[in-house]
């Protein structure tokens, strides 16, 4: 068998390139190479050649939590969804504290049995540690919390009387970055990580001092563009590593990702089913800890009951009968994922410079750069929607059009002030439902 594969001479890029011009017959070779979005070109081939280094995986584990994810504020209702999410087959939840009472919204939920994430205020955050010391050992509890409102250095100031409260706790993470809704605005994959890097500098640079072992946690989106969107999380993985070297941290990084809004179609509503479920799949190949799936008609919806409980079974299938929850890091040593997840973390590093010499995160922030430069990147966007350039199924493109959809003035504007940039709700809303 050794002298099987002896008997082949090695292939070099090269080697494969000459082919391909041959086989063009006269046509460029550049016409095969595709400008990506972010930045960078993506070649018609990669081999070993192509990569910078031996990788070894970008994280380590193989399994996620299934994560139930709700905003209502009636204590009792938001206490039924969770018990049924659970019951369904979720393994985590995570809520809006908002005016809940957590005797009732956490009523019958053992929480040290799932991990748990709460969006707060220290005021909400007081009332809940009140809660979990009457009901349980701190200790055992997997918890994240995440700051409602963390846009300036004030406010960091002020949650670090709620880092202060739980640091004693090792599995209570207090430095949490949520960098969703600058994915929600449509933001590109680089400067998504650049965001996040910024963000968790700011949280390095003002609590290293508790302790070397602190958790951070980063929560954001992934859309459809799968290759990308796995090497962006791997990205974040790999660019963790850099930072945690140079803050002489020894612990990994805690990933929440959410399914995009920026994608999702009122008509033909059940194409977000397949929507999701490929961005759940490069979700789990980029290597998140906990995944919400958002219902599939999470922007008019219809029926919840059947929405609420298809997004946890989406994740079911993937664990049960795909077995995704068997391999961790299944695009380690990939010559193309690999070169891109290089190609958007060293651009993502580029722009992170930027950001520190405006004066980091919340400078950037207050001196609106993110938003404006998001703002032109989703109007590009849009504007290739617009033109069929990129395409939705149902929408631009297969429309269906015996379909009837009847959406009231007040809906449409509710619509139309959501706090995302979607391409193909603006598209329905200036074409269909005017």
């Amino acid at each position: 068998m050794q002298k099987l594969f002896t008997d082949f001479a090695p292939t070099t890029a090269a080697d494969w390139k000459n082919q391909l011009i041959k086989d063009l017959k006269g046509e460029p070779y550049e016409n095969l190479v595709w400008k990506n979005e972010n930045g960078f070109d993506i070649q018609p081939f990669y081999t070993a050649e192509s990569l910078i280094e031996n990788y070894e995986p970008a994280f380590t584990h193989s399994d996620w939590d299934i994560c139930s994810h709700k905003k209502n504020n009636n204590s009792k209702e938001l206490n039924a969804q969770l018990l049924q999410d659970l019951d369904r087959g979720a393994s985590s939840i995570s809520i809006n504290a908002d005016e809940i009472d957590f005797e009732i919204a956490l009523k019958d939920i053992q929480l040290n049995f799932i991990q748990s994430t709460y969006y707060l205020n220290e005021a909400d955050a007081n009332a809940l540690k009140i809660y979990l010391e009457k009901h349980y050992n701190l200790n055992d509890l997997n918890i994240t919390l995440f700051a409602q409102n963390l846009s300036s250095q004030k406010d960091l100031d002020n949650w670090q009387k709620v880092v202060s409260s739980f640091k004693d706790f090792k599995n209570i993470k207090t430095n949490s970055v949520n960098i969703l809704p600058f994915h929600n605005q449509n933001c590109l994959a680089y400067y998504e990580v650049a965001i996040a890097l910024s963000y968790l500098t700011e949280y390095l640079q003002a609590f290293k001092s508790n302790g070397d072992d602190v958790k951070f946690v980063i929560k954001t989106g992934v859309n459809s563009d799968y290759f990308i969107q796995i090497s962006k999380l791997r990205a974040i993985h790999r660019c963790w590593k850099v930072l945690r070297a140079e803050y002489n941290l020894n612990t990994d990084l805690h990933l929440i990702i959410e399914t995009s809004l920026t994608n999702k179609s009122i008509s033909d509503k059940y194409n977000n089913l397949l929507r999701t479920t490929v961005e759940a799949m490069a979700a789990i190949a980029g290597g998140c800890n906990e995944l919400i799936v958002t219902e599939f008609d999470v922007l008019f919806p219809e029926n919840e009951k059947l929405s609420s409980r298809m997004a946890i079974n989406q994740q079911l299938i993937l664990k049960d009968e795909s077995y995704l929850n068997s391999m961790a890091d299944i695009s380690c040593g990939s010559y193309y994922i690999e070169s891109i997840t290089d190609a958007i973390a060293i651009k993502a590093i580029e722009t992170f410079k930027r950001f520190e010499k405006e004066g980091g995160y919340f400078k950037c922030i207050e001196k609106n750069i993110f938003s404006q430069e998001i703002e032109i990147q989703s109007k590009h966007r849009n504007e290739l929607f617009k033109e069929g350039k990129q395409l939705a199924i149902g929408v631009n493109k297969f429309k269906n059009e015996k379909e009837k959809i009847t959406i009231s003035k007040e809906k449409i504007e509710e619509l139309k002030h959501l706090p995302l940039n979607n391409a193909i709700l603006n598209f329905e809303l200036e074409n269909f439902f005017k």
